[in-house]
């Protein structure tokens, strides 16, 4: 028995052994980098009751604009990786639904062409006592060679625990990445999120987010493994 037992743990080891040399092989290996994202953003009224008018319609009194810069640095935070300027519309069709639409143009380093894209959302939010919900499903579709992944399906949901007498509330989010593709559809990254929101005035117009982040590429032999800090000011317009 004691030599059987040897024999078994030598065949185990070889054919873990083997595995791991074909997985080294094979270049599954993650590509791994710290990266630092920089944003700006509003949200508008953007139609205006006309002055001395006493009522709206209540599709322009209700209809959002936001408007959003971003600074992307990669390669340990020592390069510009891209520059993007997103533009948007939103409904809310109820208290807890929204829909919508934006549009990102992004301005690549001199290596890579500069791409834009186009998407379809809706975001749907609830409460809970303490504990506030967040759903988003993004239909997305880059303006690309038929044969990239242009077309991309994103949800993500999100959790935000407020904490009694505490102004820096834990915020948690995860997203998923889905490639819809002649070829196959097929998941294609994960996004996980861990940070707070921090409202700079009593009047909650001006907050910080502070977040850090984990973007991994799935289903590629050499996948990218990001790990970001981004921090993003926003700046609400006065309700009228």
């Amino acid at each position: 028995m004691s030599a059987l037992r040897h024999t078994l743990a030598a065949l185990l080891a070889t054919a873990l052994s083997g595995h791991a040399a074909a997985q080294g092989d094979s270049g599954l290996h993650p590509v791994n980098d710290a990266q630092l994202w920089f944003s700006a953003g509003t949200e508008i009224k953007p139609f205006r009751k006309p002055e001395g008018q006493l009522t709206q319609a209540r599709f322009f009194n209700k209809l959002r604009a936001t408007g959003e810069l971003d600074w992307r640095l990669s390669e340990n935070a020592s390069r510009l990786k891209q520059f993007n300027t997103t533009a948007g519309l939103f409904y809310p069709i109820t208290k807890y639904l929204r829909v919508g639409s934006e549009y990102r143009y992004s301005f690549r380093d001199r290596y890579t062409t500069n791409k834009s894209r186009a998407d379809l959302q809706v975001r749907l939010k609830w409460k809970t006592g303490r504990l506030d919900g967040n759903f988003r499903s993004v239909y997305q579709h880059s303006f690309e060679e038929v044969t990239e992944l242009r077309t991309e399906l994103r949800n993500r949901i999100g959790l935000e625990y407020d904490i009694r007498q505490w102004k820096l509330d834990p915020v948690v989010n995860v997203e998923t990445f889905t490639a819809l593709h002649y070829t196959g559809n097929r998941l294609i990254g994960m996004r996980y999120d861990l940070g707070t929101k921090l409202n700079l005035d009593k009047a909650k117009q001006n907050t910080l987010e502070i977040t850090f982040r984990l973007d991994q590429e799935l289903d590629r032999k050499r996948p990218d493994h990001d790990w970001i800090l981004a921090l993003a000011y926003e700046y609400s317009f006065k309700k009228k």
